[in-house]
């Protein structure tokens, strides 16, 4: 008999790696469960798939280089309303993956980085193809971290024209402005599916910027009187979010 593994030990499998009443993680996740977390049969696990299927599981077998588990039980939880959506400035550095991880734990549900005037990194194609693969990588493990079975979907990288398409079309959006004289509370209404919040780059939002923003159906907003790194107003702001519609705290 292997020694039983908590059932709080989380792992993330596809779609399409649930067969019948078995899952069969993914190799990246197989490897770290047997190296790392010295999971073996028959201990028990829970998997999710990132959408809010989750499934107590024991694990039977090693095939193919992956871990095979018996699904014991599953359950399709719903996610919280209203859904936070915040549409993050580039920034340089591993900033935004700072940021990723932090509103992934927080249980916001998607985040898009936007190019803007202001903004200091410039990242070609191929550079938008790597950072979101690896933006998907760590939304993943800190949904595992924080037991959260909606991962954060991250959107790669949108053009100044695909933001401001995309607040428009948002039932309720916010962009944080140093200029702004509305305070974040009171731009909050009552219940809604979804809010979205912008958060400036590393240089904040220029004055067109933030009336384009506005033009588009965003309110202009400020949460005080302090001046926040971008890195630390996206979480902040989040933060603030789920507390108002009671979602943490």
């Amino acid at each position: 008999m292997g020694s039983t593994v908590s059932e709080d030990r989380w792992f993330f499998a596809p779609d399409d790696h649930w067969r019948g009443d078995e899952v069969w993680l993914p190799s990246d996740e197989s490897h770290h469960a047997q190296r790392v977390l010295r999971v073996t049969p028959p201990d028990v696990i829970t998997v999710t798939n990132g959408c809010g299927l989750v499934a107590r599981c024991a694990v039977q077998r090693v095939q193919d280089q992956h871990l095979v588990a018996e699904i014991l039980d599953r359950e399709q939880r719903r996610p919280l309303r209203p859904e936070i959506v915040v549409y993050q400035g580039a920034a340089k550095g591993a900033k935004v993956d700072s940021i990723i991880e932090k509103l992934a734990e927080l249980g916001v549900a998607e985040v898009a980085v936007y190019q803007s005037a202001r903004s200091v990194a410039k990242w070609d194609r191929a550079k938008v193809q790597r950072l979101n693969h690896r933006w998907r990588s760590l939304a993943r493990s800190a949904a595992k971290q924080s037991r959260n079975p909606f991962a954060l979907k991250t959107q790669g990288v949108l053009s100044w024209d695909e933001l401001l398409h995309r607040v428009g079309s948002e039932q309720l959006a916010i962009a944080l402005w140093e200029e702004g004289f509305l305070p974040l509370r009171t731009a909050l209404t009552g219940m809604v599916d979804r809010v979205a919040i912008v958060i400036g780059p590393e240089g904040g939002l220029a004055r067109v910027e933030a009336e384009a923003l506005a033009d588009a159906g965003a309110q202009l907003v400020s949460l005080g009187p302090r001046i926040l790194r971008t890195e630390n107003a996206a979480v902040v702001a989040a933060s603030a979010l789920l507390f108002h519609y009671g979602l943490i705290g």
